[in-house]
Parts: structure tokens; C-alpha cells; sequence
């Protein structure tokens, strides 16, 4: 019976011990959890900034009366600038289809706009005015779809 006394300690080590990796299991998964909402939240707030930076530039642009050889340069250059192509590409590595995909339908929107407007579009253009009425819809539909993966079910923008 000399034996009860060594294995019920080391039986109660290895529990203890096990206890203790598991618990760390769990924390760690829920730090990295938090770390990559985080991660997300963020990049999501970069990309629909600079979304509506682009589109800000874009509707000053086509308020402008830029003459027709500097337009096109003038456009391109204010569309490049906000850095969305570069904030989709790290949307792309950290979210999830849904997201990913709702962010392209916003960006081919005010990508339309950039092509239309260097066709020499204004402000008063019907077109112009469709492709903004369109730029809305994607970003209601892009906010949703983030605030969903988020966790955050209730859109502000149905309020």
C-alpha cells in the first residue's frame, strides 16, 4: 500500500497540470479571437474611409470644369489616392467572401464613376446620378455585411 501515496500525487500533479494548460488553451483562443475582431474592425473602418474619400474627390471633381486633356489624369489621380486598391488587398486576407465580395460591389461602383466621369460626365449627368444613387446601395449592403461578421446584428442604417 506504499504505492497509493506516490501515484495519488502524481495523478493529482498531472491534473493540475492539465487544468492549467487547458485554461491557457482557452484564454489564448480568446485573446486571438479578440485580436482578430480587432483586426478586422479596423481595416473595415480604413476601407469604408476611404471609400468615402474617394467618392468625396470624385463629386468634387465632377463639380469641376476640368479641361478634357487634364481630366482624365486629374481623376485617375484622385481615385488612387484614398489607397482602397491596397486596403482590399488586406480585406481580402482577413475577411470573410461575404465581405470581401460586398466590398468589390462598392468599389466597381465609384470605379464606374471614375470611368465616367473621364468620359467628361458632370454632376448633372443622369448617369452620374445613378451611379451615386448605386454607390449608397453598395455601402448600406457593404456596412451590413461588416457589422454581421462583427457581431453587430442591428444595421445603424435602418434606424
Amino acid at each position: 500500500m506504499e504505492w497509493i501515496s506516490p501515484v495519488s500525487t502524481a495523478l493529482g500533479a498531472v491534473i493540475g497540470v492539465g487544468s492549467t494548460l487547458l485554461t491557457d488553451r482557452f484564454r489564448w483562443r480568446r485573446e486571438r479571437a479578440g485580436q482578430n475582431l480587432d483586426v478586422r474592425r479596423q481595416v473595415y473602418a480604413d476601407y469604408t474611409a476611404a471609400l468615402s474619400r474617394i467618392r468625396t474627390a470624385l463629386n468634387e471633381c465632377a463639380q469641376m470644369n476640368i479641361p478634357s486633356e487634364e481630366r482624365s489624369q486629374r481623376v485617375r489621380e484622385l481615385f488612387l489616392a484614398p489607397g482602397a486598391y491596397e486596403i482590399r488587398h488586406q480585406l481580402a486576407i482577413v475577411a470573410p467572401q461575404e465581405v470581401v465580395d460586398a466590398a468589390r460591389s462598392a468599389f466597381v461602383v465609384l470605379r464606374d464613376t471614375r470611368d465616367l466621369l473621364v468620359e467628361g460626365a458632370t454632376v448633372d449627368s443622369p448617369a452620374y446620378a445613378d451611379l451615386e444613387d448605386r454607390f449608397d446601395a453598395a455601402v448600406i449592403e457593404l456596412r451590413n455585411v461588416m457589422r454581421r461578421d462583427l457581431g453587430a446584428v442591428d444595421s445603424i442604417t435602418t434606424r
